[in-house]
């Protein structure tokens, strides 16, 4: 792509230009981007710069005039301060986001922590519940009321990507992944508090039959025999057999333990039903299981991108689930869910990091930017510049050493809610 240095004099309307200034030596939100307003042209004079990068290729229109364009050059120097009314609000506008951008990473911090607290819970119920422990189910109730009143329809709570890893412990994040996009989807749907509770019990023990399943089936890289696949399959009958002697599971519960497999085109399993006999519940839980495998195969380099997996179940696997409710879930996590990695318009790279199921076409991502130090990273929310966009997503592997040490990607796509300003109640229990 071709680029050339300008005279500021020659720049109009249209024209995409890049800045060679740090970050914080100029007012505007990136150091690329295309002019779109008197106001930015005006500002960009009182920079006091001589000439600025244009990119054609990106532009709507050319500089006034092309003659006398060089190479870029060194960098550039800026005034110190601003000298118009427009730039003054355009630096105020910065220091603004930058405000809201420690606050954010506050809240993001918070929401790990609480992330962390609901995983060691976890693990405590997994470890208690095969015993029938009654006291390890009641903190699992405890864990997804907590769960639901973030979810609350009067709250604006965004689906947050988590940072973790791949470790012996993956049963744990799955669990706990697919119970949090559950009640999302849920939600979203129409289910009321009461009824989320009893899909987040059903999603955080679909797998609890498994613990009766031996590892070197579970864990085979090669496909099952015939023998192997019948003893796995019948991991939804032991999580019954286990749920059943605590005597307090809701069955609407139990009904996700044993339905989570079944597929609207009857070919699932243990019972081969038609989308008519599977509960709701069920037919939830088996859209969020799929997807949270693919995202995070046993073997990590054999996973999908959360863009991927989502294409991929919407082209290939869409006859094995509702419809309907795979739209849905899609509509919730965005074409781009958090955990991708994408190119904006401007040719910024990030990840995406939270979205809204609310607002899914405007996601908040992380920047990369060689300038800023990585514990200070820009979190871009697109609903501030919404004619910036999202033009493609991107392999991990395909990324600059550079850029992927920066960002980060992560190696278990893992979800938590982060909490609203609202304020916290509690869900009225129907056992």
């Amino acid at each position: 792509m071709p680029e050339y240095k300008v005279g500021i004099d020659q720049l109009r309307e249209g024209v995409f230009i890049r800045l060679d200034l740090k970050w914080f030596e100029h007012p505007f939100l990136f150091g690329s981007f295309k002019i779109t307003s008197p106001e930015q042209l005006k500002v960009l004079r009182e920079l006091h710069l001589s000439s600025v990068v244009c990119i054609p290729e990106k532009s709507d229109v050319l500089p006034l005039s092309l003659q006398q364009v060089q190479p870029p050059g060194p960098e550039l120097s800026a005034s110190q301060e601003p000298e118009s009314e427009d730039a003054r609000k355009m630096w105020e506008t910065k220091k603004a986001r930058i405000e809201r951008l420690k606050a954010r990473r506050e809240k993001d911090e918070q929401c790990e922590r609480r992330f962390e607290k609901s995983l060691d819970a976890v693990k405590n119920v997994m470890r208690d519940i095969e015993s029938g422990s009654k006291e390890a189910f009641e903190e699992s109730d405890r864990l997804m009321q907590s769960i639901v009143v973030s979810l609350m329809p009067d709250k604006e709570s965004a689906v947050q990507l988590m940072n973790t890893k791949f470790g012996k412990e993956n049963v744990f994040f799955h669990s706990l992944n697919v119970s949090v996009l559950s009640m999302m989807l849920g939600r979203e749907y129409g289910l009321n508090p009461e009824q989320l509770r009893v899909l987040g019990l059903g999603a955080l023990f679909h797998d609890i039959g498994k613990s009766r399943i031996p590892k070197s089936i579970l864990h085979k890289a090669e496909p099952l025999t015939r023998a192997e696949q019948k003893f796995y399959q019948l991991h939804p009958r032991y999580g019954i057999d286990i749920l059943s002697k605590l005597g307090i599971v809701p069955p609407g519960a139990m009904g996700v333990v044993f339905e989570h497999h079944e597929r609207t085109d009857g070919r699932g399993f243990p019972s081969g039903l038609d989308i008519r006999s599977i509960s709701v519940f069920a037919r939830i839980v088996a859209i969020v299981n799929v997807y949270d495998n693919h995202c995070n195969h046993y073997n990590p380099s054999d996973s999908l991108t959360p863009h991927e997996a989502l294409a991929y179940m919407f082209k290939t696997q869409r006859d094995m689930f509702d419809r309907d409710l795979l739209a849905l879930f899609i509509q919730c996590l965005g074409v781009y869910p958090p955990g991708t990695l994408v190119r904006l318009s401007n040719g910024v790279t990030g990840m995406v990091i939270s979205v809204n199921p609310r607002n899914p076409l405007h996601p908040s991502l992380l920047l990369y930017n060689a300038e800023i130090p990585k514990k200070e990273a820009i979190i871009f929310d697109m609903l501030d510049e919404p004619k910036v966009r999202i033009e493609e997503s991107l392999k991990p592997s395909l990324l600059p050493p550079e850029v992927y040490e920066y960002l980060s990607p992560r190696t278990r796509v893992t979800y938590y809610v982060a909490e609203s300003e609202a304020g916290r109640g509690d869900v009225k229990k129907t056992i």
